[in-house]
């Protein structure tokens, strides 16, 4: 941490990520924001989105020095509203951090702005760069600080519930396809109504989450390496794959009700996105089965849909991932609870070995 001559505080991210009570300002356009940020950030823009474009081609088609002239004047006009904006924010946090792409003149002139109104925030040195240079490296060194239990199981037999009640009981988890946004497979926007992330913030939350939890053992869901448009870090995936692993298992009925209860609860567009999804499948499973399986939606017969996919489809193309591990526990449930109470009961033990 230092601080410079011109009223401008720089921090390093290696200080600025471990602080509590911490409020990161991203002042970088909405598309340099929504494209990547650090978790958590709130977006306050120097330049929106087209008078960044503007700025930078009279950088680069006239001058350096017209650029600043230009940015300052369209800049000029946002100061009231950040000075407003962040000295309300510097109230309720211990310590505010502004960043722009790479420390430079965006973040540079609102923290000097600022500070020199007696509002204490610092810069982040090399921003968001250098928080995008931290993550990668974090997820490089990551098989030295982090194990991993892994929970293995055919579809439906519900490891993504588990996750969640490990959660809530304070376990450090891992959940991969609610931060990727998708479940992995055919029907993965269908989980969660289409919405996305982008790789850059599935990496930063990752990480973000491994550095709260502050723990050296962690339970995620197997998954494939990819997600969508989402791909798991080859560093992570790698040791993933080293973990301690975990079958779960349970009948074809509570594999159903629990493909019905995620794929068809809380999701307005369900029937047509089942439907959508269904009609992709048309190579693997036969046309005489997509026809079948898409009457069956129609006639909201979400059951046989989901236990003849599970039979027909699921589990034959997973079989091989599925037996290719050896495996530490496990675990045939009735009751997910308890599923859940023999996960935990592990972690407690393994997590006792690995500090020994």
């Amino acid at each position: 941490m230092v601080e410079g001559d011109d009223a401008r505080m720089e921090i390093k991210i290696e200080d600025a990520i471990y602080k509590n009570n911490c409020l990161f300002i991203d002042v970088r356009s909405p598309f340099e924001f929504n494209e990547g940020t650090v978790p958590r950030a709130i977006n306050i823009p120097l330049f929106d989105d087209e008078e960044r474009i503007i700025v930078g081609k009279i950088y680069k088609n006239e001058s350096i020095d017209r650029a600043k002239d230009k940015g300052v004047e369209l800049a000029s006009l946002k100061l009231p509203y950040i000075y407003r904006k962040i000295s309300e924010m510097r109230k309720v946090n211990d310590t505010v951090i502004v960043f722009c792409s790479r420390g430079g003149l965006r973040s540079g002139a609102v923290v000097s702005f600022l500070n020199n109104l007696g509002v204490s925030v610092y810069q982040l040195q090399g921003g968001y760069k250098a928080f995008r240079k931290f993550t990668m490296k974090y997820l490089e060194d990551i098989q030295r600080q982090h194990e991993f239990i892994v929970l293995h199981g055919y579809t439906g037999v519900g490891k993504t519930k588990i996750l969640n009640i490990l959660e809530d009981r304070n376990i450090p988890v891992i959940n991969f396809a609610k931060l990727a946004q998708n479940t992995g497979s055919v029907f993965g926007d269908i989980v969660f109504n289409g919405a996305s992330t982008t790789q850059k913030m599935f990496d930063a939350t990752i990480v973000d989450k491994l550095i709260k939890y502050n723990k050296k053992l962690v339970v995620v869901e197997s998954e494939s390496k990819r997600l969508g448009s989402i791909f798991i870090p080859i560093h992570l995936y790698n040791s993933i794959i080293k973990g301690r692993h975990v079958l779960i298992a349970t009948s074809i009925e509570n594999r159903g009700n629990r493909l019905i209860n995620d794929y068809t609860n809380n999701n307005l567009n369900c029937h047509d996105l089942l439907i959508k999804s269904i009609t992709s499948l048309k190579k693997r499973i036969g046309t005489e089965n997509m026809s079948k399986y898409i009457e069956y939606v129609h006639n909201k017969n979400y059951r046989q849909v989901a236990e003849e996919l599970i039979i027909n489809y699921y589990d034959p193309i997973y079989k091989n991932s599925i037996e290719k591990y050896k495996y530490e526990l496990l675990i045939n449930y009735d009751k997910i609870e308890k599923a859940a109470d023999e996960v935990e009961a592990y972690y407690h033990k393994t997590e006792g070995e690995i500090q020994v």
